[in-house]
């Protein structure tokens, strides 16, 4: 695998990505620029008020007086100007990892963005305190305030001898018992490149949500063939691809940036056997799986630890008074938030 992403238009690979991408630094740091005017279900990973807002509002939409609340807050975002935002080492995927020599340069590359677009919120996504705590001193000492935005879980598996959950346990036996095909693959022809990404685009678009990434063919076709990821495939007994998990090794922690499976084949666990494919691979290689957010329950089941991550992000250069006022306000009143209390609302 390589670190060396291709560089390619941002919505070549994300069609709703309203955002431009840049590499900056000696080591390629990614840098996303949103455009001022957002579209229609604009993705997270490049926005915060499709993450923190909209998101939010679309899983509380069976809540009408709780989903009109977050609305509302969202276009007071709007009026103070977060659509217009700079995001330091953001890779176009939900987590982003960065090796020792990228870390020690978003600061500067921070500093750099700020001075050239003084009109822009500039920030920092993925950031947990136990892995980056310099980094995040640092930050504060420059003025930006943390703000909780997920709760991602760690299956720590460098340790061999480390036990195995009871649920996790019967999820392997089924994996084993199904007799599935799993291959990691570096290569990846062009009619399994069109079974992943309609496999992607039912679980992420169809059945959670349009603020996910909306990826094209072209984007697993580039990660994968160009050795930057490889890719997780589960096939059944005739080689058509039943599950799929791309796979974002830096360093000794690994990432899942987009993973699917076909929820109509008459199989036990479709999402079970998938990641008992992922935690072998993870625990065969010794790594530590980094397995973002969402199913919360299955994920602490199976051993995983939760952990609450944070954007770090500072004001425009230009600002008025009120916009850091409500930006050290939102940080102040979050500050006290635990992952576990995220858990208790459905993280």
């Amino acid at each position: 695998m390589t670190d060396k992403w291709p560089m390619v238009k941002l919505t070549d690979w994300v069609s709703n990505a309203c955002a431009t991408l840049l590499w900056e630094g000696d080591t390629k740091v990614p840098i996303s620029i949103a455009f001022p005017i957002r579209q229609k279900n604009t993705s997270y990973l490049f926005s915060p008020r499709s993450g923190w807002f909209d998101y939010l509002t679309h899983e509380c939409r069976h809540q009408p007086v709780v989903a009109l609340l977050i609305a509302a807050l969202g276009k007071l975002s709007y009026f103070l100007g977060i659509d217009k935002t700079i995001f330091i080492g953001n890779y176009p995927i939900s987590t982003s990892i960065w090796n020792t020599e990228q870390e020690n340069e978003l600061l500067s590359i921070a500093s750099k963005m700020s001075r050239l677009n003084p009109g822009y919120y500039i920030g920092v996504r993925n950031l947990l305190p136990h892995r980056h705590p310099t980094l995040i001193s640092n930050l504060k000492s420059l003025g930006y305030f943390g703000i909780p935005s997920r709760v991602i879980y760690e299956f720590d598996l460098r340790d061999e001898n480390k036990p195995i959950p009871s649920h996790l346990k019967r999820d392997l036996a089924l994996l084993k018992k199904l007799n599935l095909d799993v291959q990691v693959c570096s290569k990846l022809d062009q009619d399994s490149l069109m079974q992943i990404h309609d496999l992607y685009q039912k679980i992420y678009l169809h059945k959670h949500s349009l603020l996910n990434p909306q990826y094209t063919t072209q984007f697993f076709d580039d990660v994968v063939n160009q050795g930057v990821m490889s890719c997780l495939v589960v096939r059944v007994p005739d080689q058509q691809i039943y599950s799929f998990a791309l796979l974002l090794r830096t360093g000794h922690t690994l990432t899942v940036p987009a993973l699917g499976y076909d929820t109509k084949f008459n199989l036990e666990g479709s999402y079970r056997v998938l990641f008992a494919a992922i935690y072998t691979y993870t625990k065969d290689q010794r790594l530590l799986l980094n397995y973002s957010s969402g199913a919360g329950d299955f994920k602490r089941k199976r051993g995983g630890i939760a952990y609450l991550e944070y954007t770090y992000l500072i004001c425009p250069l230009n600002s008025c008074n009120i916009k850091k006022f409500t930006l050290a306000l939102v940080a102040k009143k979050t500050a006290p938030l635990k992952a576990q209390d995220l858990i208790e609302l459905g993280a």
